[in-house]
């Protein structure tokens, strides 16, 4: 209750509070821990935005800045850190957010918080189905979009007829393998066998290997990604358990995974999920971005899809300013609503019913070939990229009932 009422009367001061001379953008991401890299690549994706603001004359005359706060991939850290940046730090707008855990947590509070809040990285449904919000947005895919994703791979390009998966022993591993058998059964006659569900601290993964082997399953779908998914990837290889079958990693198209792996260690013919890959389109905008972002890093990393997601949100957050002619909250909240923006990734809008990003999502199989983006690389060929719209459920089907701002 105290927390409560602090809040409130914070949030009431906050415009006699503000400064007026930069506008604030908070990054909410994790910093500490093993997933520490995602908030790495996405902050250095935040500044590559702001910096392009900024020397485009920023916001409404008003260079941008940023503030950032560690979530510790923690639910109770996570909303602190969120409340950190908009009572204490008077940010602007909010974007960041890896851990699905967090994001509901956090969701469930921005009614309350009352600031924008794109999220960058986590996936679960609920965040723009039931947990929606008019303050809340997500830039990246979600859940079901990917695995309809998935699915239709399977149907279009893969040819087993019997499935099994390895992925994380939590919702986000077990939620992933009952919508893959529930879109893919849409598609055809198919058979699954005896799900795989590992703990987040295995290390030896021989055990999940042999058992998947003994299925005789030819499909695997790996919902596992990291630390988790780069140790198993680089595991299976040496035991030659690629051979033969048809993998599909639901999320492992991350430049994170490929230069953990390095040339060697990536398996060849294997499929790659992402809502960004930086081969997938020539367009100027990406090849600018591509070749901005890669001069950062002194090893010359290309951008991931979390350093993607975040530069993309703070792009679309400063489209919304223009078009609102403030930084008001509320009118950059309604502004981001329908708001269509030229991204590198593709054309992405912001759906009015439940605030989710549509753009086009990425599914590519490792060739033999180094990719464009380095020799550490292998290239992803062929891709497969799917429309938003052909993934993503009915806005009537997610779940949301998205209140007025009005």
């Amino acid at each position: 209750m105290r927390r409560s009422c602090f809040f409130a009367v914070v949030l009431l001061l906050m415009p006699l509070l503000a400064s007026g001379d930069t506008v604030k953008i908070g990054l909410a991401h994790v910093f500490s821990g093993p997933m520490a890299t995602f908030g790495e690549v996405a902050e250095q994706g935040v500044r590559l935005a702001v910096k392009r603001i900024n020397e485009q004359g920023g916001l409404l005359g008003r260079n941008v800045e940023v503030l950032k706060a560690d979530t510790q991939a923690k639910p109770e850290e996570g909303l602190k850190a969120v409340e950190k940046l908009v009572a204490e730090d008077r940010v602007d707008a909010i974007v960041g957010i890896v851990s699905s855990a967090v994001a509901l947590k956090v969701a469930s509070e921005m009614d309350r918080l009352a600031t924008p809040l794109i999220i960058t990285h986590a996936m679960a449904d609920p965040v723009c189905g039931s947990k929606c919000s008019p303050w809340l947005f997500r830039m990246t895919w979600s859940t079901r979009e990917a695995l309809k994703g998935a699915a239709l791979l399977a149907k279009s390009e893969l040819t087993s007829k019997t499935w099994t998966t390895l992925g994380p022993d939590y919702g986000f591993g077990q939620e992933s393998w009952d919508l893959f058998q529930k879109y893919v059964s849409e598609l055809g006659p198919y058979k699954f066998v005896a799900p795989n569900f590992s703990p987040v601290a295995t290390k030896d993964w021989k055990p999940y290997i042999e058992k998947i082997n003994a299925s005789n399953a030819k499909g695997i779908l790996v919902s596992l990604w990291g630390n988790n998914l780069r140790d198993f990837v680089k595991q299976a290889k040496a035991e030659n358990f690629f051979d033969g079958k048809e993998v599909i990693c639901l999320v492992g198209g991350g430049v994170e995974i490929f230069w953990a792996l390095g040339f060697l260690d990536t398996p060849v013919g294997v499929w790659f999920g992402t809502p960004y890959w930086a081969e997938a389109s020539e367009t100027p905008v990406n090849v600018e971005f591509v070749r901005e972002y890669t001069k950062l890093s002194a090893s010359q990393i290309p951008p991931s899809y979390s350093a993607y997601t975040a530069y993309a949100s703070v792009i679309m957050y400063a489209e919304a300013v223009k078009k609102a002619g403030t930084v008001d909250k509320k009118s950059v909240a309604k502004a981001l609503e329908e708001l269509r923006v030229d991204l590198p990734g593709g054309v992405t809008s912001f759906r009015a019913a439940d605030h989710q990003a549509v753009f086009p999502v990425v599914f590519g199989k490792s060739s033999e070939q180094p990719s464009s983006l380095g020799k550490r690389f292998r290239s992803l060929a062929p891709l497969k990229i799917f429309r938003g719209e052909e993934l993503l459920p009915k806005p009537e089907d997610t779940g949301c009932v998205m209140r007025s701002l009005n």
